[in-house]
């Protein structure tokens, strides 16, 4: 569950980077495997935030490689994220570009380290 996490945050919370094109797969063709693994966080009470390496603009258009050969429209994409933020109670956080998405990554976990110790 999530591609990141912390000894200290392992099994409470957890990060999972997508890049846009891995995104669009996993909110379409995908998308009963993912909600399969959001059930079995929830079970275990562990929160997953989704960090997208790239422009929530930029997803919704499709801008990514061979984005332009994908049929999904971008009504239907912008409904898809609301659907799993509302439904699931996810978290996507956008980034500029990979390498800003990799900074932001460590710093998020840093900071949910430091939260977790306060409580």
């Amino acid at each position: 569950m999530g591609d990141y996490t912390t000894q200290k945050l392992k099994g409470k919370f957890h990060i999972e980077r997508k890049s846009l094109a891995d995104l669009y797969g996993t909110l379409t063709k995908g998308n009963g495997r993912f909600k399969y693994e959001l059930f079995r966080a929830a079970y275990h009470h562990i929160q997953i935030e989704v960090h997208v390496e790239g422009t929530h603009d930029d997803f919704i258009n499709k801008r990514f490689p061979k984005g332009d050969e994908r049929l999904t429209s971008k009504e239907t994409l912008t409904k898809l994220i609301k659907t799993f933020q509302r439904k699931y109670l996810l978290v996507f956080v956008w980034h500029k570009s990979r390498k800003n998405c990799v900074s932001n990554v460590q710093t998020r976990l840093s900071d949910m380290e430091k939260k977790m110790k306060k409580k």
